[in-house]
């Protein structure tokens, strides 16, 4: 065995890499360590691994424990997807609904849909609450629920977007930072919204990604 190859494998045994987290991060960093001869420790809270991309299943259903989807524009990062997953990384359409109040809305937000779903009333609650955050808005937007209100109105903010955000992440949007609510709802917002009405047919806003890869199983 060479003097170098003597070195690296006792830098190996040597080093010791935690990795806190088997979700999909945390699973990525420990299958690279890996494959350049290191052997992790992954610690992770529950007694299931996949974090918030895992599936449950349920009397027969499928279920996603969040509302994720993969999406990168980084190659190396899926390329290393495509090695592990292969033939089972399948493309699909996204479909994204809102369950509130007995009926599913559409997200992102379609104002006609939207509109209609909520009722006049509600819908010009709505209004009237987005007018006022456009002319009072936040002066600083640091956190989520600031930035989605100045977005949003403080009224839709809180009929479609604080609860649902505080069930996938098990704290207060008042706790989240507005750094990180631009980069989930990026280009959204109740104008744009209300702009897609008038927008031509076939003609697209861009506002999410419309396919994404999925595992087979």
């Amino acid at each position: 065995m060479s003097p170098d190859k003597d070195d690296k494998t006792k830098e190996q045994s040597e080093r010791q890499f935690v990795v806190i987290g088997a979700g999909p991060a945390g699973l990525t960093a420990a299958y690279e360590l890996t494959k350049h001869g290191f052997r992790p420790i992954v610690l992770e809270q529950t007694s299931k691994i996949g974090g918030l991309s895992r599936t449950e299943s349920y009397k027969g259903y499928y279920f996603d424990m969040g509302g994720h989807r993969f999406f990168t524009k980084a190659k190396e990062v899926e390329k290393l997807w495509w090695e592990i997953l292969g033939e089972e990384f399948l493309l699909r359409p996204r479909l994204s609904r809102i369950y509130y109040n007995h009926k599913f809305f559409y997200y992102p937000l379609k104002a006609v849909n939207a509109l209609l779903g909520l009722g006049i009333w509600q819908a010009v609650l709505i209004m009237l609450s987005y007018i006022r955050w456009q002319i009072f808005p936040y002066k600083q937007e640091e956190t989520f629920d600031q930035w989605v209100t100045n977005r949003f109105g403080k009224r839709l903010f809180e009929i479609f977007f604080k609860t649902y955000t505080e069930k996938v992440w098990g704290i207060s949007t008042s706790e989240l930072k507005a750094e990180w609510a631009a980069q989930r709802i990026k280009d959204l917002s109740l104008r744009s919204a209300l702009t897609s009405m008038f927008i031509k047919p076939g003609t697209k806003i861009k506002t999410l990604i419309e396919e994404f890869h999925y595992p087979r199983r």
